[in-house]
């Protein structure tokens, strides 16, 4: 099994976390857990590298079609990693725009921006990635992708760095949206398996708990 420095790093900081270590850090009984916020922002180079690895995505999906591309975050969780792409792509030959997506549009009287949830530059010639730290119901996605849309803006395709596989990418695919992930979570428990991380019933009720069918429990 090759390492891969970025699951290592997340594991090491409770960004995921799987069996007892759930009940330990936060007394759930759910077999498994993720949380790429509050530990990973105090982590700046784990940030920095989440940032890099959603570069990277974007341009091999974009797979030079010679488009401009755009990062928008689903906010609050995934803004700081749409910035950190922008700030990394700054530091290669394939630069990203970026805009910031509010919860709700601004409360300002009128003009064009005064009741826009989006601020950023509208430009039409635009590829927009939509990104967030997990894709669970895709609830979040739907509203958000309305929210550009009403700006201007037309969401290409939806990455998360995690995809929990809980059937959530099928009814935005159904909508248009292509979704994508730099991991799987059923990928996620076999490589800590793999790697010697869990044991063996660990990453057994990990599986059998993300492989439920839904109207379970």
């Amino acid at each position: 099994m090759i390492a891969d420095p970025m699951l290592d790093a997340f594991w090491e900081r409770g960004l995921v976390l799987l069996g007892d270590r759930v009940r330990q850090e936060y007394g759930l009984r759910t077999p498994v857990f993720i949380d790429l916020r509050h530990s990973l922002y105090d982590d700046l180079d784990l940030l920095d590298a989440v940032g890099r690895a959603l570069h990277s995505k974007i341009f091999r999906l974009a797979a030079g079609n010679g488009r401009p591309q755009q990062i928008v975050g689903i906010p609050d969780t995934a803004t700081p990693l749409a910035l950190a792409a922008a700030l990394a792509s700054r530091r290669t030959a394939q630069p990203l725009a970026y805009g910031q997506l509010r919860k709700q549009p601004a409360a300002y009287p009128g003009g064009q921006s005064g009741t826009s949830a989006y601020m950023g530059t509208v430009d039409a010639q635009r590829e927009v990635t939509l990104v967030d730290d997990v894709i669970a119901s895709g609830r979040t996605k739907f509203w958000s992708s309305a929210f550009l849309r009403d700006a201007g803006l037309e969401v290409t395709r939806i990455l998360v760095v995690v995809d929990r596989e809980q059937g959530g990418d099928r009814g935005l695919r159904e909508q248009g949206y292509p979704v994508h992930s730099l991991y799987r979570i059923t990928d996620v428990i076999r490589y800590y398996h793999d790697r010697g991380t869990v044991d063996a019933a660990t990453a057994e009720a990990a599986l059998a708990h993300v492989n439920r069918p839904p109207n379970v429990g």
